[in-house]
């Protein structure tokens, strides 16, 4: 062992890191009818999940611009 290393054994060794993971929203944004409140109001993409091994769609999120809006109480 060198100067300035540090080898680790047993019981005090760090854990291996794992996968690295990430989501991240698609840039595909689309505009579209929200059911709720009756508007052309709700936007929906891909949510994608990026790791070691490539790219892979997990799925879709949406939002609603009147349904959701944070600064008017919530619908009944």
């Amino acid at each position: 062992m060198n100067a300035g290393e540090h080898h680790h054994t047993g019981p005090h060794a760090p854990p291996a890191p794992g996968p690295a993971l990430t989501l991240m929203s698609g840039g595909d944004v689309r505009e579209g009818w929200c059911t709720a409140c009756k508007a052309y109001s709700r936007l929906t993409g891909p949510v994608l999940l990026l790791t070691p091994g490539g790219v892979a769609t997990a799925g879709t999120w949406s939002w609603c611009a009147i349904c959701e809006d944070p600064q008017e109480a919530p619908r009944a």
